[in-house]
């Protein structure tokens, strides 16, 4: 039961993070390239690969972006305010904190695991 607990919650993850990923990648295609800074559009299409390559260390780099983007100094010297655009900036950071929830429930889970039993090494 255990394991097929952690092989759903890291499914389920994994989607959010793909999710997350998609989002990002319609964003781009949606405008965000064509931002006179060339670095802003390539970090929308950046993240949305790194969706599919490294799901569970982008949630984290997600969520700071985001909040990076709605500071004073921005990100790449970009700033939004709110949930602009609308609704893909409320819909992204459910999902990724969504996501974040999921895969710290799974650490959890993995952690408070009891060790399993090793065979002493033959020598």
């Amino acid at each position: 039961m255990r394991s097929r607990l952690l092989l759903g919650g890291r499914v389920v993850a994994a989607v959010l993070v793909l999710i997350g990923g998609y989002i990002h990648l319609k964003l781009y295609f949606d405008g965000y390239r064509d931002v006179p800074d060339a670095n802003l559009g390539r970090s929308f299409l950046l993240n949305a690969a790194a969706a599919v390559v490294v799901a569970a260390a982008l949630v984290n780099a997600t969520l700071i972006g985001f909040g990076m983007s709605r500071t004073s100094r921005g990100i790449f010297d970009f700033t939004e305010s709110g949930f602009q655009p609308s609704p893909e900036a409320a819909i992204s950071l459910v999902v990724e904190i969504a996501a974040a929830v999921v895969l710290i429930a799974l650490l959890y889970l993995e952690l408070s695991a009891p060790a399993p039993w090793r065979q002493p090494a033959l020598t």
